[in-house]
């Protein structure tokens, strides 16, 4: 940092301490709504931030995705109005596949997420990384959580309407 008096930041500092701080409002705002609907997720071991989330893909979605994907899964959570990127409505994934859902896809984007660089408050996370810091996970029960995550969004997607036969 050159030329900045004492309390100045850089831009780019700030612009990383307000992404951040946005991931943080995503991830409370899914436990805030898992508490709301009486789905319990937090241990009394909060001061170390350790979540314990049960591996059950319906009660990670509830604490870590809702806030964003909102409890339908179609991009409208709450804390969606503060994403610089409008969370992907998670109903249609088979859709805009051919009418196949991307399993192995969404494991990929939860394990790496989406290949697009993250500019400012609100991009999808990298859950991998999280899920196992947050809940204190061996490597293969962030996997399994993973997995039990996609499976979950899997009975979000939107079925084909049929048409009448003439």
């Amino acid at each position: 940092m050159k030329n900045m008096a004492p309390g100045q930041c850089s831009m780019v500092s700030a612009r990383r301490w307000v992404a951040a701080f946005g991931m943080l409002i995503c991830t409370l705002s899914g436990y805030g709504y898992s508490a709301k609907t009486g789905v319990a997720i937090v241990s009394a071991a909060l001061p170390s931030f350790s979540l314990n989330v049960s591996t059950s893909g319906q009660e990670q979605y509830n604490a870590y995705c809702a806030g964003c994907h909102g409890p339908d899964g179609r991009g409208t959570g709450r804390a969606s109005r503060y994403c610089t990127v409008k969370p992907s409505n998670l109903t249609k994934l088979a859709q805009n596949n051919k009418g196949v859902y991307p399993a192995e896809r969404v494991c990929e984007v939860l394990r790496n997420g989406t290949g697009h660089l993250a500019h400012g408050v609100g991009y999808m996370p990298v859950w991998k990384p999280l899920l196992k810091s947050m809940n204190g996970d061996a490597t293969e029960t962030t996997e399994v959580r993973i997995k039990n995550l996609a499976g979950y969004i899997e009975t979000l997607q939107e079925q084909p309407t049929k048409v009448a036969a003439k």
